[in-house]
């Protein structure tokens, strides 16, 4: 019985660990501070939506071609999803605006003259 809950923590831990980092962590690090709380919005939605169409497309999918081929299919989804973190930015070190610096200015104001 400890074995059974020392894995079910593990287990816990690891799939909850990555979801968590790139929906909550990495979000409110990386994106612009003038859009940091839409697209940090945004990321958290995408998290819940895959969830959702996840778990209701397994109850669906799996009569029509079996458990183990659908576990392919997800964890397929998963290995794309390992591979896209390592396109995020490293934040670690760095203030806010040194991580505004690539982005391109905000548009200058037009000065009007008077006539």
């Amino acid at each position: 019985m400890a074995l059974f809950i020392l894995i079910y923590i593990i287990a816990q831990f690891f799939c909850n660990f990555g979801p968590n980092t790139t929906t909550f962590i990495i979000p409110g690090e990386v994106f612009p501070t003038r859009f940091r709380s839409t697209c940090h919005g945004i990321a958290a939605a995408s998290g819940k939506a895959g969830a959702i169409l996840s778990a209701q497309g397994f109850s669906l999918l799996k009569d029509a071609w079996g458990v183990p081929s659908l576990l392919l299919i997800f964890s397929g989804f998963m290995l794309v999803g390992f591979l896209a973190t390592f396109w995020v930015p490293e934040t670690q070190g760095k203030t806010l605006e040194e991580l505004e610096e690539p982005l391109s200015p905000p548009p200058k104001m037009i000065e009007l003259k008077k006539i």
